[in-house]
């Protein structure tokens, strides 16, 4: 097992020093999916809205430092209909 660390930007910036175990990476990649709709679900990421893109990057240390495993960037743009 390995530690992942998860941290976010969207409209602020939350480090994880605490991290996750997970079997290996593809376990991490669902974790992410998972935990990125969970925090877009909940609301938190009202500034995606007001044009400012969403981040999740995952890294092997705490605090968003060490090799950066893999980034979900998410943006969002409204249509003029």
């Amino acid at each position: 097992m390995s530690r992942y660390y998860f941290n976010l930007k969207d409209g602020r910036v939350s480090l994880d020093d605490e991290g996750t175990e997970l079997a290996d990476i593809k376990a991490a990649r669902q974790e992410a999916v998972r935990f990125s709709g969970e925090v877009l679900r909940d609301g938190t990421g009202d500034s995606l809205w007001q044009g400012e893109p969403w981040r999740l990057w995952v890294t092997d240390q705490p605090s968003g430092k060490g090799t950066t495993f893999f980034t979900l960037d998410f943006s969002a743009t409204e249509g003029g209909g």
